[in-house]
């Protein structure tokens, strides 16, 4: 289990089950919002399209058959479970409303643990657009989170994108001269490694966390105790002076006896409650079902903050985690190619005072839900 706190927005419109992942490029169909992670725009279960349908008349992105395109989205609430690791794809559909059956992945990859459902991730994945011309065909991104806990109308989350494709000269030769490729999933094994460990079961760290494509810079502490299933986060935001999840200061606490997440605004008093999923160890590799494989032992690390230390690493995707080459496993970094990456200030191994994780009064008092999943609904009202 990892900390990835892109607290980009952090708080959710409405009440019970709203998210979990929304795509810009290409526009998705509908209503779209990622300023708060949970937007209801994001939460679209019902396939294949999340129950809304296109006419002729939708507004469409026009794209060059056979060329390459970013499809960009993101996943706006975290759902790893490691009962049973799930995965994001991107697939493609000709047709105004295509049926399930009509689609094809183009593309998918791993979800991973990023500790803390109130997080938001952006993903721009290159793919290879069908060497098809199309006036009406469907792009769509999926996030197959395979937990039982998001289990209400299914546990998979979609997002449609209505587009046009046009077949450029230099396509339509290149059609010519090739062979129409299949697709082909293949179904790949995850290996365990004698390095795969789990941090400390009582543990404090401090976190930087930048993202330089949209200026984000965010430090805190994280209080981590396995025996009591508790953590608390605080994290300030580019200066922590502001009142948005861009620029402020916030409190996370959170209870996995209970069930209960909340999420403080220092800065306006406001407090937010959601309902946990399944608690997971802060672990690191396939042996704890990180859907994470083994890259190296002992090398450089490639924090920042400790250049002469010697770091294990794991991979999955685009994400390289690292821990110190010690026996305690501790946490060093977390990176992806963009930039963004969190480095993880050595911290201290030990009992945390049960204080620590009593929340605000003002949270206690709180009985609006922002997120909850259906049984977890059922179960607290």
């Amino acid at each position: 289990m990892h900390i990835i706190l892109s607290l980009a927005v952090l708080s959710i419109l409405g009440n019970g089950v709203y998210m979990h992942i929304c795509m810009w490029a290409p526009i998705q169909r509908g209503q779209f919002d990622i300023s708060v992670p949970g937007a209801h725009p994001c939460y679209r279960k019902i396939g294949p399209c999340g129950n809304i349908n296109a006419s002729s008349s939708s507004p469409r992105t026009s794209l060059v058959a056979g060329s390459k395109y970013k499809v960009e989205f993101q996943q706006n609430l975290n759902h790893y479970y490691t009962g049973k690791p799930g995965a994001l794809d991107i697939t493609f559909a000709v047709g105004l409303n295509p049926s399930e059956n009509d689609f094809r992945v183009l593309h998918s990859f791993s979800d991973y643990n990023a500790m803390n459902q109130i997080t938001q991730t952006n993903f721009s994945i290159e793919i290879d657009l069908p060497n098809q011309a199309c006036d009406e065909c469907v792009l769509r991104v999926r996030y197959l989170s395979n937990n039982p806990e998001e289990d209400d109308h299914g546990t998979v989350f979609h997002q449609c994108s209505d587009i046009k494709l046009t077949q450029s000269s230099l396509n339509v030769l290149k059609q010519q001269e090739e062979k129409e490729e299949k697709i082909e999933k293949e179904l790949i094994q995850h290996q365990e490694d004698p390095h795969d460990c789990c941090a400390p079961e009582s543990y404090l760290n401090g976190f930087f966390h930048v993202i330089p494509a949209i200026d984000y810079r965010a430090e805190g502490l994280i209080f981590y105790d396995q025996k009591a299933k508790q953590m608390r986060v605080i994290v300030t935001t580019n200066g922590g002076r502001g009142n948005t999840t861009f620029d402020g200061t916030f409190d996370m606490w959170m209870n996995f006896t209970s069930g209960r997440q909340y999420y403080y605004n220092r800065n306006t008093g406001a407090c937010d409650l959601y309902g946990l999923d399944y608690w997971n160890d802060w672990c690191f590799g396939n042996k704890y079902n990180q859907t994470e494989d083994f890259v190296a032992a002992d090398v450089q690390c490639t924090s920042p903050y400790g250049p002469s230390r010697h770091c294990h690493q794991w991979r999955n995707g685009e994400f390289l985690f690292e821990t110190l080459a010690t026996s305690d496993c501790l946490p060093s970094s977390i990176s992806r190619p963009s930039g963004e990456r969190i480095d993880y200030i050595k911290g201290s191994i030990g009992p945390i005072p049960p204080s620590t994780f009593v929340p605000n009064p003002v949270c206690v008092k709180q009985k609006k839900v922002k997120h909850a999943s259906k049984r977890w609904m059922k179960m607290h009202f």
